[in-house]
């Protein structure tokens, strides 16, 4: 009985920590989705680049979720993963997009 107790308590714990990475993973994707059509808005880039992008805006959110909590505490740390979009959008985009969603970023900050 013991035994069969144990492996519902972890079966539950199990199912419940996925359901929450899931929960998490949606945030994510949700937020990139969002910041991916916005800057489609304002930058107008071609659709063959939207994929790319989310997936910039992805990695950012994936780890901005992480710090989000303290800030403050993560200064550097958020520098680092801005720094890592700027450099990951620089790929993606043209010279002259990169230069708006530069602007925009900047008038944001």
């Amino acid at each position: 009985m013991k035994k069969y107790l144990s492996l519902i308590v972890l079966t539950s714990a199990l199912v419940f920590s996925q359901l929450s990475f899931s929960q998490n993973r949606i945030e994510i994707d949700k937020a990139a989705n969002a910041k991916t059509k916005e800057l489609r808005k304002t930058v107008k880039f071609e659709q063959n680049k939207m994929r790319d992008v989310f997936k910039a805006y992805q990695a950012f959110e994936t780890t901005y979720q992480k710090i989000d909590d303290n800030l403050d505490a993560n200064k550097e740390r958020l520098k680092k993963i801005k720094e890592i979009l700027d450099n990951d959008l620089k790929q993606i985009l043209s010279p002259e997009e990169y230069e708006r969603y530069l602007s925009i970023s900047r008038e944001d900050s």
